[in-house]
């Protein structure tokens, strides 16, 4: 096979919308006969043909039996290396699928094509500094405090059957429903007969219409409701749609709360009274604000630096983007569901538009100043890691690297030491004690 000299190629290249580039490409007629004489030389070697030996069938033989498929497969050859040989040329990095149209070979004439892709842009780095950032601050109140104690109360509650009295938002209870209104046509999906359910009351286990209605009964007790679906149910088929129901309340059973006090402190850890746990919990609240607070002050400065560098991103990585963030509609099938999935991807393009261009804006400032987390770094981070876990490094290492960890912590790293390059360049105003500035 003859060297494809990329200097005799005739190419042009031309942008299109954003990061489009098509190429026109014209390939010299003697490397297309090259390429012919190349391949009939292959099948000549490789076919087994009656009155011949193989491997000694003649070349004119070989070319008025195989003489389509040879071309076809010149062809395809020529233009893969012809392609591949300009965009080295010209210095193009394919993001997307090349795609190759227009193929021409006149008779006696060179072969031509167009290619069409999208490349990796490039990046400006004009302003990354002297940005004003307000820190929203850090604020636990005292009830947030409280709600964590309720959640810990409801965890650890014990059920006590209730014989009397109206169920209550926060109460478990059994019933038994049974469809009334099957036609004689119709068969009810869950089969004949009354179905049990357990759920817990307020917490949109069952439909409002059930809550309401359970909620009317004495344990024991029996009547009949109309049940609608809402707009927003699963099944598409049922919404807006009512069903005659008799509801059963089999039982109840009601939460005995144990007492915030010393004693249910210690049942949770090595805790010496009421007050040392809600001191931990005010210091984890607290600890999850000032990372929040810290996250949202490097949102703030990475839009104003984003919006100071303005550039086109690639066609193909916004709708990759958009796809991952609308996954788990997209292959739910409907028409109602296929044009909510589409009108959803409409709303987010800004935001994942957005999203690339963060992305590449920041692998271009940490590839220009070197910020990305070296394996000494790495390495202490994982050393922290074993410790911690009373393990052997090596072992803790090769468990991060297998389930793809040990990349996310490299990541993490090069982020931190990304956005402590960024803030010195700005100026970050009303910072808490002990917070970045």
């Amino acid at each position: 096979m003859s060297t494809l000299d990329a200097s005799r190629l005739e190419i042009k290249v031309a942008s299109g919308e954003g990061c489009r580039r098509n190429l026109e490409v014209a390939v010299p007629i003697e490397y297309v006969e090259d390429e012919r004489r190349a391949l009939t030389r292959r099948y000549a070697s490789r076919m087994k043909l009656k009155g011949f030996r193989k491997g000694r069938v003649p070349g004119h033989v070989i070319a008025q039996r195989y003489g389509p498929a040879i071309e076809e497969e010149a062809v395809e050859r020529l233009v893969r290396r012809a392609c591949d040989a300009a965009m080295e040329q010209h210095e193009l990095a394919p993001v997307t699928d090349v795609d190759v149209n227009d193929v021409r070979m006149p008779s006696g004439g060179p072969l031509s094509f167009t290619a069409s892709f999208e490349v990796r842009p490039t990046v400006p780095l004009g302003r990354i500094g002297g940005f004003r950032v307000e820190h929203p601050g850090v604020h636990v109140p005292d009830e947030a405090v409280d709600r964590i104690l309720e959640r810990l109360q409801g965890e650890h509650a014990a059920w006590r059957t209730a014989t009397n009295g109206a169920p209550e938002p926060g109460d478990s209870v059994t019933v038994a429903l049974t469809r009334l209104d099957i036609g004689a046509d119709e068969t009810d999906e869950d089969g004949p007969g009354s179905r049990q359910y357990d759920f817990i009351l307020g917490q949109g286990q069952a439909l409002p219409d059930i809550e309401d209605a359970v909620r009317s009964l004495a344990a024991g007790g029996t009547d009949e409701f109309d049940v609608g679906f809402p707009d927003d149910f699963p099944d598409e088929s049922r919404r807006g749609q009512s069903q005659r129901l008799r509801i059963e309340l089999l039982s109840r059973r009601v939460p005995e709360l144990p007492e915030l006090d010393d004693a249910f402190a210690r049942t949770l850890g090595d805790f010496e009274d009421i007050d040392a746990l809600r001191a931990r919990i005010g210091d984890d609240l607290e600890r999850e604000a000032r990372s929040s607070a810290e996250s949202e002050v490097n949102n703030r400065l990475m839009h104003l630096i984003v919006e100071a560098n303005p550039f086109d991103v690639p066609e193909s990585m916004v709708n990759a983007y958009t796809d991952a963030l609308v996954k788990d509609i997209q292959g739910e099938e409907g028409e109602e569901v296929r044009e909510a999935a589409e009108k959803l991807r409409e709303e987010i393009r800004p935001t994942s538009e957005f999203a690339v261009r963060r992305e590449l804006l920041s692998a271009r400032i940490t590839d220009e100043h070197g910020l990305h987390a070296s394996d000494e770094e790495v390495n202490a981070r994982v050393e922290a890691l074993a410790r911690s876990m009373g393990e052997p490094r090596a072992r803790v290492r090769a468990r991060l690297r297998k389930s793809g960890a040990l990349r996310n912590i490299e990541r993490g790293l090069t982020e931190a030491k990304l956005f402590a390059f960024l803030r010195e360049q700005s100026e970050i105003t009303g910072a808490p004690d002990g917070g970045q500035s």
